[in-house]
């Protein structure tokens, strides 16, 4: 079905977002697609999320540890995060493990906040809104 996309679809990344050890490393608590699979090369991949209502889901990342979408342009734009101090320092950037994808790039300020309205275009208000999309086991919500 995908056979002539010009890069074959991965459906998990390593963002850079940690690199303990200088090796790739995540925390032990939470190493990815790698607590399934086993295989090494799985360390730190995390399946990437929809951006609709992206501006509604903070905090970011699958653990919750970017707090804003400035900053996760921040972190895509440096190609991963660096952590300067503490048990979990390391320079995401150059994570051995981390996605092709994940490259980094230069943006203006206009730029920037281009992007940012970009996104926060995603969110449907309407849609979080309707009471047919309601959490059912939302006791708030069924009275």
């Amino acid at each position: 079905m995908h056979e002539r996309l010009a890069f074959k679809e991965i459906a998990f990344h390593n963002t850079g977002l940690y690199n303990i050890d200088g090796k790739g490393a995540y925390p032990a608590d939470n190493t990815g697609v790698l607590e399934i699979t086993l295989k090494p090369e799985d360390m730190g991949r995390f399946k990437a999320p929809t951006l609709r209502n992206i501006a509604l889901t903070a905090p970011y990342m699958h653990d919750g540890s970017i707090a804003t979408l400035e900053e996760v342009i921040d972190h895509y734009a440096a190609g991963g995060r660096t952590i300067y101090t503490g048990n979990l320092a390391g320079v995401g950037s150059k994570n051995p493990l981390k996605s092709q994808f994940i490259s980094g790039f230069k943006l203006t300020a206009r730029e920037k906040q281009d992007l940012l309205a970009f996104l926060q275009s995603l969110t449907d208000e309407t849609f979080t809104h309707n009471p047919a999309f309601r959490d059912p086991y939302d006791e708030q919500a069924v009275k």
